[in-house]
């Protein structure tokens, strides 16, 4: 699934570089942003290039459309640990995507490499760096 982190945490940053690899597109598109967490219910996920732009869930209000609120939600739950959202979780990602491999960063307990495969055979790529949780 999207878990990025194993053991409950209060919060995370990290930033991150997403490539997105798609048949409709010559060259792989490459964003940068950054990833900020805070327990229980607070997330942004803010792009820095090639164009700013940032998502923000805090408790029940949102900025995003109700697919990315979705996206967003999942990942949240994954960081908190939340076992109870494990199985609607994983039926969410099952109808988004053919394939979710991920990579841990066993030191730290967080991954450190997110690989979204579409239905379509696009690939997301997401790798993580410069991550601090308490």
């Amino acid at each position: 699934m999207l878990a990025l982190i194993i053991a409950v945490i209060l919060s995370l940053e990290a930033d991150f570089t997403q490539t997105k690899t798609s048949a409709l597109m010559s060259e792989p598109q490459v964003s940068t942003g950054h990833l900020a967490y805070r327990a229980p219910d607070y997330m942004q996920w803010s792009y820095a290039s090639p164009q700013q732009i940032i998502w923000e869930i805090n408790g029940s209000k949102s900025n995003v459309n109700p697919q990315i609120q979705k996206l967003l939600r999942m990942i949240m739950a994954s960081i908190a640990g939340n076992s109870q959202e494990d199985e609607r979780m994983q039926r969410e990602s099952k109808r988004l995507f053919k394939a979710v491999n991920i990579t841990m960063d066993e030191r730290q307990e967080v991954a450190k490499r997110v690989e979204l495969i579409e239905k379509n055979g696009d690939v997301t790529l997401i790798e993580f760096k410069n991550v601090v949780k308490q």
